[in-house]
């Protein structure tokens, strides 16, 4: 299995490339080039990036901890902001890796030839959009892929699939930060 599997994961201000590498001896996360124990100090931190690996394996009994190698590329903002970016980008990778596995991508080949449908296609091919719901089979039909339906609910439950829009709020002219005021004076 030679095939990757990738999923962009944002947070504040930093962004994070994940590509999950199916391997019989994985279990290695390597962050810019660096192990993942050399990149991030505080455990804290490791915790956060494995908590996706680690809730499949205990809800659904799939070694997923094992069975990858993944290699992250990320930038801009602090560790924190870092670490919750490749949360999410491993999260959408598992997600693509899940949908594949299960087949619950939509198999263009069997779509009739309308109009729609072929624009649709180019759409894709000329903007590479990557993976999303727009691949996925119609809700009526995923619902005889029991499978894949109680893998997305596990990382959904637990907000892996969702992220997080915090940022910081921006310095405000004329006032020294972004709700602090300056004191008033009466006189």
């Amino acid at each position: 299995m030679s095939k990757q599997f990738y999923g962009t994961g944002r947070r504040k201000t930093s962004t994070a490339r994940v590509y999950l590498r199916p391997a019989k001896n994985g279990g290695n996360i390597v962050v810019n080039r660096q192990p993942i124990d050399e990149y991030f100090t505080r455990e804290a931190l490791k915790l956060i990036i494995r908590q996706p690996l680690e809730l499949i394996e205990q809800e659904l009994n799939i070694p997923t901890t094992t069975s990858f190698n993944i290699l992250v590329n990320v930038q801009g903002g602090g560790k924190a902001g870092q670490a919750g970016a490749i949360r999410l980008g491993i999260s959408r990778a598992l997600y693509h890796w899940a949908a594949t596995e299960y087949g619950a991508i939509v198999d263009y080949n069997d779509l009739d030839a309308s109009s729609q449908t072929t624009k649709i296609l180019e759409k894709l091919e000329k903007y590479g959009t990557g993976f999303g719901t727009h691949l996925l089979k119609w809700e009526d039909e995923l619902q005889s892929n029991e499978p894949f339906l109680r893998f997305r609910s596990a990382l959904r439950k637990h907000g892996f699939l969702t992220r997080d829009s915090r940022k910081v709020e921006r310095k405000k002219y004329g006032q020294p930060g972004a709700r602090k005021r300056f004191q008033f004076s009466k006189r």
